[in-house]
């Protein structure tokens, strides 16, 4: 008896406020029967809540919590002062909720949210109540408390309540937006030296020095030198390092030319100028901005990619999600951080450092490789890596008639490339991801002491994973196509039995394109380009066989483009919670001539 649900109508007729009937039929006080013979306990077991940020755009969401047949709950959902009206589905400026609805083991319902689009982060508290009503007392699940990595409770992952309360948090963003873009890490940014020792009509120049020994980021082949004495116009590019295997401070130049000694020179990389690039230009590149935090989608991209005047491109491979990375800039601590045993003695280098944020950062991640800017004291060539020294002992090896010794190799010091070192977390997102906490990182390469104290370096992360890292945002590539633009130009005089052919433009002409035309004789194959007199402008560019071709003739030139278009789909699984830009690393597969 004591544990029947409470009758309150029999025979048609309604029992007294207070009472209700008994089996028999007679009336008893409702506060009579839970004296005697207590409450029927129902319980909340789950309640599933899809707490991914509701579209900016406004949409339906379902919810669905699972009890015993028989529990009471209610049900409120609030944003600010507008509560949600479960009757007519509009969120209004007063209190509204879902009364003490009854579930048969699993309750369904939904809430249509609004348009957010204009308006400023929207946060939405869901209650779900444990209802007593009669004499059927509601509870919830035993609570089991989650964390964020900060210490503070997260309510979404959270079990259960030790009150009649349950809360869960929801989300509205405004419209955010993704960006494709392109970037040279080490090869867009200039460098300067100067000339150790004058040169005449010569092809060869010694300068005063790498900026670090076996470090290329004084200049590095392709680059065009320019200088007192060697003309933009000129177009001298470096062809050769340490051209006699005895100086690596020569290098060796596409043409003859004079520098006078203690001259300054600029080398400019092949990347240099190059649209889009990085924060320098965003012409070209590729935007989609309307966007919902948290959401599923798929776009088509197209960015157009246009090197500097008088540079081209050519085509190395198709780019993968590999050559896509996200940067993260990163400020150095005042000193680096020596590990035990570690030689930093030759050129005070040191493979560890302290840094005010580690948020984002994995092993694996490269460190920026620019010859100057915020890569002026960073290695070439470095990444984020774990550190591991071993040392051999001696093993006793106990046999029949005598003892015996091996070797064996055991960790010595082991050091993670990304460490907290007991550093708290200091800051999270909404969604509970971790964006500030100082530790120290740990590289392959040893770095200069100068590295110290530096900020805004960047570092790179390439592939799915590591840009979900630093974005949040997990991104997938497909579709992928590089398709050079066609080069052309005119011939301004007509050529007799002639390697040299005078074009009207030769800005984006290159060293090794084919070229061909009405009238050029490929018998053996099509002739390349061997060289050109000037960067831009009419030129005297001299191929690789002789020709006989008319005034005014157009000729094509092949195998190089000064504008490559990258056209594919790009597929984004839980856009991020801010506006993000995703740069294609060109120097991973094209190369700039």
């Amino acid at each position: 008896m004591s544990y029947t649900e409470f009758i309150k109508i029999k025979n048609g007729v309604k029992a007294p406020a207070g009472f209700h009937y008994m089996p028999n039929g007679k009336l008893m006080s409702d506060a009579d029967h839970i004296a005697m013979f207590g409450y029927i306990e129902k319980r909340v077991k789950n309640i599933s809540v899809d707490t991914t940020d509701v579209s900016v755009f406004g949409e339906n969401r379902s919810f669905s919590i699972t009890t015993d047949v028989g529990a009471i709950l209610s049900i409120e959902i609030y944003e600010g002062n507008n509560y949600y009206n479960f009757k007519n589905k509009l969120f209004e400026n007063k209190s509204n909720r879902l009364e003490k609805v009854e579930s048969n083991g699993t309750y369904n319902f939904s809430v249509k949210f609004p348009n957010n689009e204009g308006g400023s982060l929207k946060t939405y508290y869901l209650n779900i109540y444990a209802e007593t009503a009669f004499n059927i007392k509601t509870k919830h699940a035993d609570h089991i408390e989650a964390v964020f990595p900060d210490g503070t409770i997260d309510l979404n992952n959270s079990v259960g309540s030790k009150s009649n309360i349950v809360q869960k948090i929801l989300y509205q963003d405004t419209v955010k937006q993704i960006k494709l873009s392109c970037v040279a890490p080490s090869l867009y940014l200039t460098s300067t030296s100067t000339v150790n020792g004058a040169t005449s009509g010569s092809n060869r120049i010694v300068v005063d020095g790498q900026t670090l020994a076996g470090n290329p980021h004084l200049y590095a082949i392709g680059d065009k030198v320019t200088g007192t004495g060697i003309a933009a116009s000129v177009h001298a590019i470096v062809t050769k390092i340490n051209p006699d295997n005895d100086n690596a401070n020569e290098f060796e130049i596409s043409v003859a030319d004079s520098a006078t000694n203690d001259d300054t020179l600029t080398f400019t990389p092949p990347f240099n100028g190059m649209t889009p690039h990085y924060t320098e230009s965003a012409t070209g590149s590729f935007s989609s901005d309307n966007l919902a935090s948290g959401k599923n989608t798929k776009l088509k991209f197209k960015i157009t990619c246009t090197a500097l005047s008088g540079r081209t491109f050519s085509v190395i491979k198709t780019p993968t999600i590999e050559d896509l990375c996200a940067v993260k800039l990163v400020t150095f601590g005042a000193s680096a951080n020596a590990i035990e045993g570690e030689n930093t003695s030759s050129d005070t280098v040191f493979h560890r450092f302290p840094v005010t944020n580690i948020a984002g950062l994995r092993e694996g991640m490269v460190l920026d490789p620019a010859r100057s800017g915020t890569g002026a004291n960073t290695t070439h060539k470095a990444r984020i890596s774990e550190y591991r020294t071993n040392v051999t002992i001696q093993e006793i090896v106990e046999n029949k008639y005598y003892t015996d010794f091996k070797d064996v190799e055991i960790q010595d010091v082991y050091k993670p490339g990304v460490d907290p070192l007991h550093n708290d977390v200091s800051t999270i997102d909404r969604t509970g991801a971790v964006t500030a906490q100082a530790g120290n990182i740990t590289f392959d390469t040893q770095q200069v002491d100068a590295l110290k104290a530096d900020s805004n370096v960047r570092i790179f992360g390439y592939g799915s994973e590591n840009i979900e890292a630093i974005t949040g945002a997990k991104v997938y590539l497909s579709d992928i196509t590089l398709t050079p633009s066609q080069v052309s130009t005119v011939l301004e005089s007509a050529s007799s039995n002639s390697t040299t052919l005078v074009v009207a433009e030769a800005g984006n002409i290159s060293v090794g394109m084919t070229v061909r035309g009405v009238g050029i004789d490929a018998s053996a194959k099509n002739p390349t380009v061997v060289s050109k007199s000037v960067a831009t402008g009419s030129a005297n560019v001299v191929v690789s066989a002789a020709q006989t071709l008319e005034s005014g003739q157009t000729i094509f030139f092949d195998g190089a483009s000064n504008v490559i278009t990258i056209t594919g789909t790009l597929e984004i699984e839980k856009m991020a919670i801010s506006d993000t830009v995703l740069y294609f690393d060109v120097e991973r597969f094209l190369t700039a001539q």
